[in-house]
């Protein structure tokens, strides 16, 4: 008798999981979809839909397009691969949204970095942004742990000091790596690819949105003067390699 209504409960919960997969994602998303984030376009069921986009805190995706895993649901959560394009490029990864959580894992993107004013403070950089994570979590919107790499091309920024010219500064190429760290807290190290600056160096980043970050610079034979100078101010006295130590501190 124990083993029936073990089949029985396993049978009424299959059949609710794929009863809620199935209901129109558009009639799902008007009442289920987290604050602040709108959708628009939507088609297709909750198990498999699309939208034409998305939006929150004023960043808006297009083609957005998802998979839900339906036997997640017996576990308390939704899983779903999920892809969309970016203004200039595009984003894709598997997602697992608890009511504590949102995990991202074989995070893949690639897009410009104008095009995320609206979601990050890199307003007056240019440039390309490219990532490939193992693993992001967000808790209240907020990362609270990342695995895995950025990638930096083609950095130009304007000159601290003015040159009395639009044109701005190459920086060159950089790789961020974030490794593993205690609970709520983002570690990242990174280093130049080539260009006219030598770098080295870590940033770190907690849960109240204070950062600190710690890097040698050193200017390469070549370097732009404007660039030369900037660093000068920016940074302490050079150490017996020519490196310039240079600390930040703040919150975002």
């Amino acid at each position: 008798m124990k083993n029936r209504w073990s089949w029985l409960a396993l049978g009424a919960g299959a059949y609710i999981a794929f009863t809620l997969a199935a209901l129109p994602a558009g009639a799902v998303l008007r009442w289920a979809a987290p604050p602040g984030i709108t959708f628009q376009g939507v088609q297709g069921t909750l198990w498999s839909g699309s939208a034409a986009s998305a939006s929150a805190d004023g960043f808006t995706v297009q083609n957005v397009r998802w998979r839900v895993r339906p036997w997640s649901l017996f576990l308390g959560r939704v899983a779903a691969s999920v892809e969309a394009s970016l203004p200039d490029g595009f984003v894709s990864s598997d997602v697992v949204v608890t009511p504590s959580r949102i995990t991202l894992r074989e995070l893949r993107g690639g897009t410009s970095l104008p095009s995320l004013v609206g979601l990050l403070p890199v307003r007056g950089i240019r440039g390309q942004a490219n990532v490939a994570f193992d693993s992001l979590e967000l808790e209240s919107g907020w990362p609270s742990s990342a695995v895995g790499e950025l990638k930096l091309a083609g950095l130009e920024t304007a000159p601290l000091i003015s040159n009395g010219t639009n044109e701005l500064l190459a920086l060159g190429d950089y790789t961020v790596t974030f490794v593993p760290t205690e609970e709520r807290k983002l570690e990242a190290r990174f280093v130049d690819n080539g260009g006219p600056l030598e770098v080295t160096g870590s940033v770190a980043l907690d849960a109240e949105r204070a950062y600190t970050l710690d890097a040698l610079i050193k200017a390469r034979p070549g370097a732009a003067e404007p660039l030369v100078q900037g660093l000068e101010i920016m940074t302490a006295d050079p150490d017996a390699e020519g490196r310039r130590r240079l600390t930040l501190t703040g919150s975002l």
